[in-house]
């Protein structure tokens, strides 16, 4: 294409288009993008020049410039294919994957074989939350090029996405076997296991994730090497924290297993946890990150115990409640829960916003809660900015507690702690709140969206990890109201139970 530009061009034209691709062969992409802005001034209606600008630009990461270039090309031709795509990829880049849809379809229109095509549009319409359409997008991306490796594994998301995590499987087995070295599709493929409750082999297969770069771990125990699974007896293990105060508030679990095993236990945790984590049962030492670490005989992240320890379904850690409020802090906050609400109340502590947007549920999703009547409810959600209480909306009539967790980042959730004790009943997002209740074996509502953790596996309603928690999932993709009426269902059935005696 870009050969043919020349015919019938000016002889200025020519020179800078020339110089141009010139500079292009030498990686000066500069001068490269003065050479071709020269040119399309001098021949404004040529579309090669603007496209070829654009793919230049775009290389110089200046995509509000290679955008304006390329929508000049495509408006002077609209059904050239390789401008519908580098348009579409550049819309999927900027994060406007909704807008790149419609060139991309135009494109597979136009050139149903065209690379990339329907593999990009996939991916447009997964980031658009249309995992359905994306399926079709993919399967078809698979069949233009079977040992794809890339859509095979894109394919296992979007079928992930819907809830179909046996066929997600599938999919995935074959990006594994397509591409055995890729640790994501290896973490991916750990994932889907582990949703439908494989354990035995879906923590091995999530094991790869230790080889991703978002997952590696600097530790400062050189020479110290990973526990193998093998026999602890008098031996210093070092187990550190991996991912989010949920997690590790779940996995702690873990070290009275290591303790059991004969070992001498040390925790590294997020300094916000180390109070609240002081009591758990297995530890011997507990430190907080950026505290000096203690020499041990082999480590281990958290999260890759239930691998080393060959953990199923039917043998997950119990000992719940390993987590418990400090007594004095419990008691403090009765007297000012006491004060706060009106005497025989059902109390209900609420957490709506996790770490993950999905996860989060919208504070007016409490409204039938709130208007229930026997019911308080208490906030128990921190806000973003450190050392800050949210203030929810005071319409809803929730109860905010000021004043918690302020005493230094060690004290991290004490408060919390002690005001989840002091609770009949907490409602919750998948967050460290809910984790943390259901650590201390208190009554949770524990409202999940449409895709769940892989931890909540397929179970309808109970989890194996805490026993007095309830699960409460959409039916359908992001119906926070019907899992919040469900939920003030149970609330109101709650309160009727109480009123008449019945336990």
């Amino acid at each position: 294409m870009i050969e043919r530009a020349f015919e019938g061009s000016g002889e200025a034209f020519g020179r800078c288009f020339g110089s141009g691709l010139r500079h292009v062969e030498a990686e000066s992409l500069e001068a490269a993008a003065r050479s071709f802005q020269t040119a399309v001034a001098i021949r404004p209606e040529h579309p090669v020049a603007w496209y070829v600008l654009g793919l230049v630009r775009r290389g110089l990461g200046r995509r509000d410039g290679a955008a304006a270039a390329l929508r000049a090309a495509l408006r002077l031709r609209p059904d050239d294919a390789d401008t519908l795509f580098q348009w579409a990829s550049l819309l999927i880049e900027r994060h406007r994957p909704g807008e790149a849809v419609a060139p991309l379809r135009r494109l597979m229109a136009l050139r149903p074989g065209y690379p990339d095509a329907a593999f990009h549009l996939g991916n447009a319409l997964m980031a658009a939350d249309e995992p359905e359409r994306a399926e079709t997008a993919y399967r078809l991306a698979a069949l233009l090029e079977p040992g794809s490796a890339a859509a095979n594994n894109n394919l296992g998301a979007a079928l992930l996405s819907q809830g179909r995590p046996e066929e997600a499987t599938v999919s995935y087995r074959r990006a594994v076997r397509l591409e055995p070295g890729s640790a994501e599709h290896h973490k991916n493929l750990g994932v889907s296991l582990l949703t439908t409750g494989n354990f035995v082999e879906g923590t091995a297969e999530y094991e790869w994730r230790s080889r991703q770069a978002v997952w590696r771990w600097n530790r400062d125990c050189p020479g110290t090497p990973p526990w193998d699974g093998g026999p602890l007896d008098g031996k210093t293990i070092l187990v550190h924290f991996e991912q989010g105060l949920g997690d590790t508030v779940q996995f702690i679990r873990y070290m009275a297993v290591l303790k059991a095993m004969g070992a001498r236990t040390v925790f590294e945790c997020q300094p916000a946890l180390k109070r609240l984590l002081a009591g758990v049962p297995g530890i011997d030492r507990l430190v907080a990150r950026g505290e000096p670490l203690p020499e041990a005989d082999c480590l281990l992240p958290l999260m890759s115990l239930p691998h080393r320890c060959r953990t199923t379904v039917a043998t997950i850690p119990g000992g719940v409640p390993y987590l418990r409020a400090d007594p004095e802090r419990a008691a403090f906050w009765r007297r000012r829960i006491a004060e706060a609400g009106r005497l025989g109340d059902v109390r209900v502590g609420i957490q709506w916003r996790a770490a993950g947007a999905e996860r989060s549920i919208p504070l007016e999703g409490f409204a039938r809660l709130s208007h229930l009547s026997g019911v308080r409810l208490y906030s128990l959600q921190k806000a973003e900015a450190p050392g800050e209480w949210e203030r929810p909306d005071d319409r809803l009539g929730i109860v905010s507690l000021p004043d918690r967790d302020g005493k230094g980042e060690e004290e991290g959730f004490v408060d919390t702690a002690a005001i989840i004790e002091a609770m009949d009943l907490i409602v919750a997002c998948d967050s460290v709140v809910g984790h943390i209740a259901g650590a201390m074996g208190r009554p949770v509502l524990l409202a999940l969206p449409w895709l769940g953790d892989w931890r909540w596996m397929r179970h309808p309603d109970r989890t194996p990890w805490y026993p007095q928690t309830r699960l409460f999932r959409m039916t359908r993709r992001n119906d926070w109201d019907g899992v919040m009426t469900r939920i003030a269902d149970e609330v109101a059935a709650a309160v009727a139970r109480r009123a008449a005696g019945v336990s």
